[in-house]
């Protein structure tokens, strides 16, 4: 669900998944968010580690930063459609939070060299 509502909303992106098996990218999006969701509650290193090194990879295959606000609004459009009526004001303000804080790491990773 995600997929289809960014990339139609954000055409835009296309040419960055051209060829991309989208229900493998939607697993590495499931891993991703639980990255995101140990990063904000715990801080793990290995945590922090893997986000830098999923920024440095979105760099080295030319991700425009400014997708990525655009990315973390549909994630969380999405988010509330799965959590339904559990989604609520303080729900959507961790999540944000999570996102934001991640976006930041994935940042540092994005702007230097960071690998495994």
């Amino acid at each position: 669900r995600f997929y289809d509502l960014f990339l139609n909303r954000h055409p835009e992106a296309l040419p960055y998944f051209e060829g991309v098996n989208l229900e493998h990218q939607a697993t590495l999006l499931t891993m991703a968010l639980i990255m995101i969701e140990a990063h904000y509650s715990h801080d793990y290193p290995a945590t922090e580690h893997y986000l830098k090194v999923l920024g440095h990879r979105h760099h080295h295959d030319g991700i425009p930063l400014a997708l990525f606000p655009k990315f973390r609004d549909c994630l969380l459009e999405t988010l509330a459609e799965v959590h339904g009526e559990e989604w609520d004001d303080v729900l959507a303000r961790h999540w944000r939070e999570a996102i934001d804080k991640a976006t930041r790491t994935m940042f540092e990773g994005y702007e230097r060299p960071y690998t495994f």
